[in-house]
C-alpha cells in the first residue's frame, strides 16, 4: 500500500498549488456504488455513479495498463459521478477503481473491459518462411494475431479459419486463439509449386500470403555430348548435356542450379566447364583439343548428385607437317600445318621448339601459333653462336627432330 500512499500524495500536493483550489471538507457522510455493471467493451463510455449526501471532497484513481489518472467528480441528482476517460476504456483488461476521500480509500472495485469485434481492417498475419522444399518434412507456419479497432487482441479461444490453396486444391482448418494468437503449421506437398494461404475471424478476411515449394535435392542423372567431327583440331566445340535433372518426387531443379563437367585426359590433367539448368537441363562447352586425346566426363551438382562417366576420343586432325630452313639456318619455318581435310589449320595452334646443343643439352625452348597455317622461328647469333644444334619441334601431339649446323 506505500505505493497508494506516495500517489495520494502527489496528488494532494498538486492539486494544493494550482490557482483554483478546490475545497475538499473533512466529510464522514456515507457513500455507495450505484453502478452494478462491471463489465464492458472496449470504447464503450464508462461511468460510474455514487450515492452521497455530500457531493464534495471525493476523487477516483483508476489504474490499468495505461497507467494512473485522478478523476474529479461531476455532480449529478443525489450523488456523484466518474467519467472514465475515452483513452483508458480503449484499453482492453483489468481496471482497477478506488475512490478516495480525506486521504483514504472509501471504496475500491475493478472493471473488465473486453476487446470488441475484429477489425476487418486489420487481421494480422505472418506466414513464414516464404520458400520451403517439397517432400514430407519442411512447413511453412502461419500466425494469425487479430484485433479489435482498438488494437487490443481477442480472447482466448476466439475461432479462427484457416484455407490453404495447392494447385487448385482449397484445405480448411479451425483453430482457436490462445496467448493473443492463433497458428498452424502448413506442411510442405511433394509437387513444387505455390501455396497461398489466408486466415478468417467472424467473416473477416485477412490478406493472401505465399509461400514457394521449390524442388528438393536433384538426384544423379546422365550426360551426353554433341560434337560437328571427331578431330581434334583446337577450334571446333564440343557440347555437353544433361538430361532432365529432378529430385526424389519428379520435380525439375530450379531453373540457375550450377551443373559442373569435369574432364580428364589421358594424361591426367583435369579440364572444367560450367553450365545451369533450364527446365531441368544444364548445357557448357569446350574447345576440341589440338592433338589426339581421350577424355572422360563426368558432371556434378555440389552436394547434391552427380552423373555417370562417358568417355570421348578425338582423333589426330594433323598427320604430319614440314620443317624448313632458310640459308644461314638461324629462320626456322614450321608449315603448312594441314588439317584434316587438308585445309590450313585454324590460326592459333600452338607451336614448340626446343634446342639442343652438341652435348644434349638444353638450351632453350620457344613457343609460338600458327598464323596462316605456318610458324616462324629465329635464331639469334648473339645466343646460337656457329655449330651444331639438334632442333625438335612439336605441334598437334607430333613431333619431329633434326639436326643442324648454324655457319
Amino acid at each position: 500500500m506505500k505505493h497508494i500512499t506516495y500517489i495520494l500524495l502527489l496528488v494532494f500536493m498538486i492539486l494544493g498549488c494550482t490557482k483554483a483550489k478546490m475545497e475538499h471538507t473533512s466529510d464522514n457522510s456515507p457513500i455507495s456504488l450505484t453502478t452494478a455493471q462491471e463489465s464492458f467493451v472496449a470504447g464503450q463510455v464508462i461511468v460510474l455513479k455514487f450515492e452521497a449526501a455530500k457531493t464534495k471532497g471525493p476523487l477516483l484513481m483508476i489504474t490499468n495498463a495505461l497507467g494512473t489518472s485522478i478523476i474529479e467528480p461531476i455532480l449529478n441528482e443525489g450523488g456523484i459521478e466518474f467519467h472514465i476517460p475515452y483513452q483508458f476504456t480503449q484499453k482492453a483488461g483489468l481496471c482497477k477503481w478506488q475512490l478516495v476521500r480525506n486521504e483514504k480509500i472509501e471504496l475500491f472495485g475493478k472493471l473488465h473491459i473486453h476487446p470488441g469485434s475484429v477489425d476487418s481492417r486489420n487481421i494480422e498475419t505472418y506466414l513464414g518462411p516464404r520458400s520451403i522444399t517439397a517432400g514430407d518434412t519442411d512447413f511453412t507456419m502461419l500466425v494469425v494475431a487479430p484485433t479489435d479497432r482498438f488494437d487490443n487482441p481477442l480472447v482466448d479461444g476466439t475461432p479462427v479459419t484457416v484455407k490453404q490453396q495447392f494447385e487448385g486444391r482449397i484445405a480448411e482448418e479451425d483453430i482457436k486463439i490462445n496467448n493473443l494468437m492463433a497458428w498452424t503449421n502448413i506442411g510442405a506437398p511433394q509437387k513444387s509449386g505455390r501455396i497461398l494461404a489466408t486466415a478468417s475471424v467472424a467473416n473477416n478476411y485477412s490478406k493472401e500470403l505465399t509461400t514457394m515449394v521449390y524442388p528438393a535435392n536433384a538426384t544423379d542423372f546422365s550426360i551426353d555430348y554433341q560434337r560437328d567431327h571427331s578431330y581434334a583440331d583446337g577450334n571446333q566445340t564440343i557440347s555437353f548435356s544433361t538430361s532432365n535433372i529432378t529430385d526424389q518426387y519428379g520435380n525439375k531443379v530450379s531453373d540457375g542450379t550450377l551443373v559442373t563437367f569435369m574432364v580428364k585426359n589421358w594424361t591426367g590433367a583435369l579440364l572444367q566447364t560450367t553450365g545451369t539448368t533450364i527446365d531441368g537441363v544444364a548445357k557448357a562447352q569446350l574447345l576440341h583439343p589440338s592433338q589426339k586425346d581421350t577424355w572422360t566426363i563426368t558432371a556434378f551438382i555440389t552436394g547434391a548428385a552427380k552423373s555417370s562417366s562417358i568417355a570421348v576420343n578425338f582423333e589426330s586432325a594433323v598427320t604430319d607437317y614440314q620443317v624448313s630452313y632458310d640459308n644461314d639456318k638461324r629462320s626456322i619455318t614450321v608449315g603448312p600445318i594441314k588439317s584434316f581435310m587438308g585445309q590450313q589449320i585454324p590460326d592459333g595452334l600452338d607451336i614448340q621448339i626446343s634446342i639442343y646443343n652438341a652435348q644434349n643439352m638444353l638450351l632453350e625452348t620457344k613457343h609460338t601459333t600458327s598464323k596462316h597455317g605456318f610458324g616462324e622461328f629465329f635464331l639469334s647469333p648473339d645466343y646460337f653462336l656457329k655449330g651444331k644444334y639438334r632442333v625438335e619441334v612439336e605441334t598437334a601431339g607430333i613431333n619431329q627432330s633434326q639436326t643442324l649446323e648454324i655457319q
